[in-house]
Order: structure tokens, then sequence, then C-alpha cells
């Protein structure tokens, strides 16, 4: 049901016998096994699903209410649902009808919520037969019902165990401008049930995932959206079983409309701890939870932790990178980028700057969008001063794929050889040449940022910084070498997400950047070699691997999103490792890749509170003065 803070929920909207309560919960008690098979925690069922939305005049009817009891104390008896499920019932109180969503676990009933909005207008008409709950839960908060009191009104379910808690509203309470589900978010509850009836017209489906999306996001919460199916159809009005499950703004699982199936059962798995997580970083939430604390009462429900989890979606083994809208992804991300470079310029009155070009994936990206920036200031890209700065290792291949770029781009090209220099360093500081070790390829670094700054100076321009977040996560940078610079463009990008902007810029952009239909395809051509080029500093005369050093960056990128993202420990972070690569790595190679990036984190925080300046892409970044404020001298315990 749960495991290291994830919970599978589901929903069903199973073949409906409008008026025979019997039938339906014959229905409902295979979709609870089948729940139960998947080892769900949460099962959520259509509002009135045990009699059916549609009965109109007949839930004025003695014989339909009671069947309805009989139907609920059937269920009871042979649920085999071990976890909690919600099924929706008319229910009379003081001679006023409720429309009600009813909490179960096996035989009990934990609780009881009204509908607290009924809508009364076009093809709805509830207020012929039901009371709406906004009043009465003011006055009750426990009713008689099956022969037992029940709690009753705006309830929180809770399990202290996992910290897991819940809350319930009814269809139109969602569409309302301050819906139940809000004030039971602001106090506590993790994830919202929804049982609903809503019909299907053209395009409302669209509004409806959009507003089921939305509402998790503005509540940092998950949100399970259960609508009833087709066999409620009748008269004017068709229904679609659109069910819906979501998360903090991310729609996780969408159930198909018009589905003809018995039980149309669909499962999801909601990352609790990754809720708990946002609601805890979010200052914005607390200062509302705070506003809005009000007193409601809490139930207690079990759920069992089931150490052999399995997930119902596939966990993304590069979670950084977008996966649909790429043209869309790609373009707002290159804007961003543009516009910070852009501001810096004008504001600084420069209309030159330097690039180190290497040419490899982070000075590749760039470059490009210092040409694109250029162009779009107008400024000619000849004031873009691109040098290509051999060391020791510079391969030719590199070296040529440099050239080639500046080449075809436009932008002014030097070539320094900074061997001379460095050696003469060697000598001023006592370092034997033939000694490689680190001081043998920081000294290239630092001489590289070195040269950059000091033409800078004299060209009266600005020097461009190629790092990506990656590095920074890592540590894989120079301190006071290519750690530093005027701008940082790439900083708020990931090593990954450089690889796909580059390969977007290859697909989508290499016309605009050039002059014809030759230079297009050569542009084409080396940014497709530049992104099939091992990534390696170069920086000694033997082939380097930055790979082979620490470890694949797919991984350290993905530990670096569910770390920051998610605030997840190394324990889950391990757990979805082996689920994302179980095909790919072996799980003492993945524990090696997760100690690497966890000992180089915590030990490199140093150089992160020292980056320049540079654009905030992502939700998530490393620099000090948005999202990432760590001290530099915090100690490191391994957990794992």
């Amino acid at each position: 049901m749960f495991y290291h803070g994830f919970l599978k929920v589901a929903t069903s909207s199973p073949k409906v016998s409008v008026g025979d309560p019997m039938a339906n919960v014959d229905v409902m008690l295979r979709a609870l096994q089948v729940a139960q098979d998947h080892q769900a925690g949460i099962l959520v069922f259509p509002e009135l699903s045990i009699c059916g939305y549609t009965c109109q005049d007949l839930l004025f009817q003695e014989y339909l209410l009671q069947d309805v009891k009989t139907a609920i104390e059937h269920l009871l008896i042979n649920n085999p649902f071990e976890g909690v499920c919600a099924v929706g019932a008319p229910i009379s109180i003081h001679r006023n009808l409720y429309n009600c969503a009813i909490v179960i676990q096996k035989d009990k009933i934990l609780g009881i919520i009204p509908k607290f909005y009924l809508p009364n207008d076009m093809e709805f008409y509830e207020e012929r037969w039901f009371t709406r709950g906004y009043e009465i839960v003011k006055h009750y908060d426990e009713i008689e019902f099956l022969g037992r009191k029940v709690p009753f009104g705006s309830l929180i379910f809770d399990h202290h165990q996992s910290g897991i808690s819940f809350g319930v509203e009814i269809c139109q309470d969602l569409w309302v401008p301050s819906s139940p589900s809000q004030r039971l978010a602001l106090n506590g509850a993790d994830v919202i049930l929804n049982l609903s009836t809503s019909n299907e017209v053209y395009l409302k489906s669209k509004t409806r995932k959009d507003l089921v999306r939305i509402q998790s996001l503005k509540l940092a919460a998950g949100y399970i959206y259960c609508s009833s199916g087709v066999y409620e159809s009748t008269t004017d009005g068709v229904f679609g079983g659109h069910s819906l499950i979501s998360q903090n703004g991310t729609l996780l699982a969408e159930s198909d409309m018009f589905s003809r199936e018995d039980l149309n059962v669909m499962f999801a798995d909601l990352d609790i701890s990754n809720i708990q997580f946002d609601r805890r970083r979010s200052s914005s939430f607390r200062q509302s939870a705070e506003d809005n604390m009000d007193y409601i009462k809490h139930i207690p429900f079990n759920l069992v932790e089931n150490k052999h989890y399995k997930f119902e979606q596939t966990i993304d083994p590069t979670p950084f990178v977008p996966k649909n809208d790429l043209k869309d992804a790609f373009e707002e991300m290159m804007n961003i980028q543009m516009a910070g470079l852009a501001k810096r310029i004008e504001h600084t009155k420069l209309d030159k700057v330097l690039i180190g070009v290497s040419g490899g994936l982070d000075s590749t990206l760039a470059l490009l969008l210092a040409a694109k920036t250029f162009d779009l200031l107008e400024i000619p890209r000849k004031n873009i001063m691109a040098y290509t700065i051999r060391g020791f290792g510079t391969s030719q291949r590199t070296n040529q794929n440099a050239n080639q770029l500046m080449k075809v781009l436009g932008v002014t090209h030097h070539d320094i050889d900074l061997r001379e220099s460095v050696l003469s360093h060697f000598e001023t500081i006592g370092h034997d040449p033939k000694e490689i070790d680190i001081t043998y390829e920081n000294a290239q670094a630092r001489e590289r940022t070195n040269i950059l700054m000091n033409l800078a100076n004299k060209m009266n321009g600005l020097v461009l910084g190629t790092g990506n977040m990656s590095e920074l996560a890592l540590g894989w940078c120079t301190y006071n070498g290519d750690q530093m610079s005027m701008y940082a463009i790439n900083a708020g990008i990931p090593k990954t997400l450089v690889k796909f902007m580059v390969k977007q810029f290859m697909r989508l952009q290499s016309e605009e950047l050039t002059m014809n239909e030759e230079d297009a395809k050569l542009l084409q051509e080396t940014l497709a070699d530049v992104l099939d080029t091992p990534i390696s500093p170069e920086l000694i005369d033997t082939p380097q691997h930055t790979e082979e050093i620490i470890g694949k960056y797919e991984i350290h990128d993905f530990i670096l999103y569910h770390m920051l993202n998610n605030g997840d420990t190394e324990d889950r972070i391990y757990l979805l490792m082996k689920e994302a690569f179980k095909d790919e790595f072996s799980e003492e190679k993945l524990l090696e890749y997760l100690q690497i990036f966890y000992r180089r984190f915590y030990s490199q925080q140093f150089k992160r509170s020292a980056m320049p300046d540079g654009p905030k892409v992502l939700d998530i970044s490393l620099s000090p003065r948005t999202d990432w404020r760590m001290p530099s001298d915090a100690d490191y315990r391994r957990r794992l």
C-alpha cells in the first residue's frame, strides 16, 4: 500500500445499474478485489455510486433509501479491500437528504462527508433532492448511521506511521471559488479525494483536467478525481467516466473516456514525501496555512507497508529533460538564457563577450546562445570573441569542431596556445611538469580563465562562463578557473539538459543561425559530432573520460533532481535509481555513484558559494542567491 513515502491509489468508474444499489455494490466488490490484488491503499468511486447519480425523483422514495442502507451493509460485510475506499450515497439526516461520501475500511465506516455546494443550473438540478452540507457540518460532528455513531462533516483521515493524511470533497465542491479542499489541505490533508459525476459536453474534459491539475498545484497535494461512467447516461445527459490523478500540478494518470468496461479501474503512485517537502519549503503555503488554521476532526486509518512495492508509473531516468512539446520547451529555456544575457549586456553597455570554445557540449551551447542573443540585440556577431585555448590535452577532434562552429556562426576567432605560459608558471611555483597531478591540470584551467579575464579588460567585454549545474553540484570545476566568469549562462542547466539544448539547436536552429544551406549542413554535422564526443576536460596528453572518473552525468542529474526537487533521502533515491536504471547498471555500481555524488556535493559547496550571476532556468538552482543556501563546511554522514 505504501513504501518509502509512496502511496498506491486507484479510481474505479464501474458499471452502474441506476436505482439498483445491490447490483452496484456487487460490481464495486469486484473492483475492490482488483484494488486489493494491486495492493492499493486508497480506492475512490464516483458520486452517488451506490445507487447511481441519475436516480432523480426516485431519491424521494423510501424503498431506494432502504436499499442503499442494505447495499452498504452488504459491502461492509463482504469488503475484500484492506485499504480505504470512498463511496457515494444519499443519506437522510433529520428528514433532509444529503449527497454524501462514505469513507470505509473493511467493515468500518470511518466517516461521512456531505457535499457542500449543489449545482442547480443548466442540466443539474440537485437542490430539488438534496440539502447542501455547508450549514449542517457546523452543528454536527457525528451522526447515527446503520446503528453506529459515525464521524460527520469536514474530516481529515490520518495514518500516523507513514504521516499520510487525506480529505474528501464531492464534485461541485471543486468548481467553486473557495473549495472545501483548500481548507482541508491547509489543515494537513496531503491528498484530496473527489467523488464526482461530471457530464460530458464539448471541451469540458479539457477544462476538468486543467482544473484538477491546477488544484493539485495550488494545494501542493495529491488529487484523486473519480467521475461516473457511460452507464449513468440517460435522457439528455451523457457521462464519460473521466477520472484523473494529479500531484503538485503534474497529471499522473487519466482514464480512457467513454469506456464500457465493467470495473474501469486506474492506478497511480502518489509521492507523499514530495508533497510534504514542497509544503515545508514553501513560505507562502506555510503562511496561508497559518492564516487558515481551523479545528477539523482527525480520524485514524490503517495502511500496510509493502516492501515489495511495484510502481505503476515508469520512473524517468532523465527527469530534467522534457518529454513532450520539445520545441516549446527548448524555445522557452533558450529565451530565458538569452534574456538574462541580453540584460547584462545592455546594463553594462558593453557590446563584446569573450568565450573559450573547447568543442565540448557546454561551450558549444554558450556560443550558440551568444549568437542568438547578439542577433536579438542587433549587435554584429563579430563582436563575439571566441577563443580556442589549447592545452596539453587538447584533441584534434574537439579543436576542429570548435573551429568549424566559430566559422559557420561568423564570430571572431582567435587561437591561443597556453602551454608555454603554463610551463613558465610551473617554473615560478617550482612544479615539475613531468608530475601529472591536480596542479598540472588546474594550472591550465586557471590560465584559461586568466587569459580570458585579462582580454576582457583589454577589449572592454564580458567573459561568458560555460560551466553547467551538474558540474557545480559535483564541484567538477576549478576554483577561480572555469568556476569563475562575468556571467554564467549555463549555470542553471544540468548536463543532461545541455545535451538536450544542443540537440534542439541542431534540429531547429541550424538554418536560422547560418547564411546558406551549405553552412547549415556543416553546423548540423558539427553539432552532431559534438553530441557524440566523450565528455573530457582534455588537460593531459592521454584520453580523459570524465564519466569514467566521477560516474555518468545521467545518474548524477537523477540524484540531483530528486535531492533538490523532492527533498529525497539517500535511501529513497537509491530505491528510485534501482527502478529507473535496473536494465543498465548493477545495484553496486548505482550505490557507488550515489556515494560519489553525496561526498562531492557536500565537500564542494564553497565553489557554489562564490559562483557568478547566471539565469535561473528550472524550478531548482544551485545559486546561493536563489534556491540553495548551504553552509560550506557542513559534514556529510554516509547513510547507506
